[in-house]
């Protein structure tokens, strides 16, 4: 994982200023100078990987409905641009059409992959497929809070580096890092303290912190020695950069 610049990656592109998992909000993200954009994939219940966070359309979108209960074609006409009115048209995007664009716009991506009611092993090989025909970068690393999906992915692709994801970090953090590989893992920075942040640190692994957006909490987070951050607020956090 060449993180150098992962020092703040936009959290589903740009939430504050536009609709989030959205391709007009990646667009919006790297506009404003992220280098590195945080998102989420899911199934379709055809079996599609489309990046959205909930398990339904209601929260953000015009629709409603169960993800796992939908194809493709049922999205031509759902709006996921719903909690900005102001906002043009944005479709559900498929993953596809994601690592397209940031294929083009080399920017890093750290993709959550939310399993939801689906087999770890059933997305982590379709997530997977399409990494490795669409998204040829080093900039790239597969998180989850799931350990079995981090397995999976560990054993059809090891060449992938590997976040764990967690609340509060777990007692057993190092066993699991070892288990599983990790490169990096990526913490709830209020829950995080300076002790862990030194252990991570000492043990190797990258660290990344979630989802700051208090300025008092991120210069806390840096001076502990985070490597990068995932925030709703890229404009306000992009000077970052220029502290490195």
């Amino acid at each position: 994982m060449n993180s150098s610049a992962a020092r703040v990656m936009g959290h589903r592109g740009v939430p504050s200023l536009a609709p989030e998992n959205t391709l007009g909000g990646f667009i919006k993200a790297i506009e404003l100078g992220a280098r590195w954009l945080e998102l989420d994939v899911t199934l379709l219940g055809d079996l599609t990987p489309v990046v959205h966070h909930d398990n339904s359309l209601d929260r953000c979108s015009d629709g409603s409905g169960l993800l796992s209960q939908l194809a493709l074609k049922d999205l031509d006409n759902i709006n996921n641009a719903a909690l900005f009115p102001d906002w043009p048209f944005e479709p559900v995007p498929t993953l596809k059409d994601v690592l397209v664009l940031l294929m083009q716009k080399g920017v890093g991506l750290n993709l959550e992959i939310k399993r939801h009611q689906f087999s770890s092993a059933l997305i982590s090989q379709i997530v997977v497929d399409q990494l490795l025909q669409h998204f040829l970068s080093d900039k790239l690393v597969v998180s989850s809070f799931d350990v079995e999906v981090l397995a999976e992915c560990l054993r059809l692709a090891p060449e992938i580096p590997r976040g764990l994801i967690c609340s509060r970090l777990p007692s057993d953090w190092q066993s699991l890092a070892l288990e599983l590989e990790l490169t990096s893992i990526h913490c709830d920075g209020r829950y995080l303290n300076q002790a862990q942040t030194l252990a991570i640190k000492d043990q190797g692994y990258r660290l990344f912190c979630w989802t700051i957006n208090d300025a008092l909490l991120a210069d806390r987070l840096w001076g502990w020695g985070i490597d990068g951050l995932m925030t709703d607020y890229v404009q306000d956090f992009i000077h970052y950069y220029d502290d490195q």
